[in-house]
């Protein structure tokens, strides 16, 4: 096990109340598996994260560590001063990961300015960057935006094809749930607190995941070819 949350609170001050934005949360990250939380905007998604990555302390509960694990993070959006000129190759030896081979083939993006690429082409220079240093626990908030459905198909292939080489475990934030839940191990879904946890399967048949996600129905097979009897 490398991360163990057990009954994790976490409030902040506002004006003369405390506002809880996560509740009694529970939950163990294991080696070599694919965690993906899903959830409403609003539901806590990122200060989990934040609590993930050692950022913030819990208000209650405890967050339990393997020692001398290593942690590679993807955010959404790259803040990076528009000011400051900087290309994808200065960018990547500032990361200390310009010598090793990279997931994703950015060879053509090298010399472009970090602020000239699209949406998918960051993600792949961010993602690139995170998982070359091999982190024990890569975390991931919404990796696939701005990418196509191909291209996100590539990028979760991708990134099972890691986690099975360098025994990783991956938390994802998303809402690509379709895609998500066929690459997934673990599923946790927060509104606040968990609703509910489980494989992809168990959590796809809960009403209240149904409610929160419209359309998101049990899975069924569809066929475009007919059975000859």
């Amino acid at each position: 096990m490398l991360v163990s949350l057990k009954g994790v609170s976490y409030a902040i001050k506002e004006h003369e109340s405390s506002k809880v934005l996560l509740q009694d949360i529970s939950f163990d990250i294991l080696p070599n598996s694919v965690t993906t939380i899903i959830g409403p905007n609003g539901a806590g998604k990122t200060t989990l994260v934040r609590i993930l990555l050692g950022l913030i302390l819990p208000t209650s509960g405890s967050l339990i560590r393997q020692k001398n694990i290593t942690v590679g993070y993807v955010p959404q959006k790259l803040h990076a001063n528009r000011f400051m000129p900087m290309i994808v190759e200065t960018f990547l030896s500032l990361c200390g990961t310009q010598k090793i081979a990279h997931p994703f083939d950015i060879s053509h993006l090298m010399q472009r300015s970090i602020h000239a690429l699209s949406g998918g082409e960051l993600q792949k220079v961010l993602f690139n960057a995170a998982a070359l240093k091999k982190p024990n626990l890569l975390i991931l908030d919404e990796p696939t935006q701005g990418i196509d459905a191909d291209g996100q198909n590539a990028f979760y292939q991708k990134l099972v094809e890691l986690k099975n080489e360098h025994n990783m475990a991956i938390v994802l934030i998303s809402h690509d749930l379709h895609f998500v839940f066929e690459y997934t191990d673990h599923v946790i879904c927060l509104n606040h607190h968990v609703c509910c946890q489980g494989t992809p399967e168990k959590v796809r048949q809960i009403q209240e995941v149904q409610k929160l996600f419209p359309g998101f129905a049990p899975y069924q097979h569809h066929h475009d070819h007919h059975h000859h009897d």
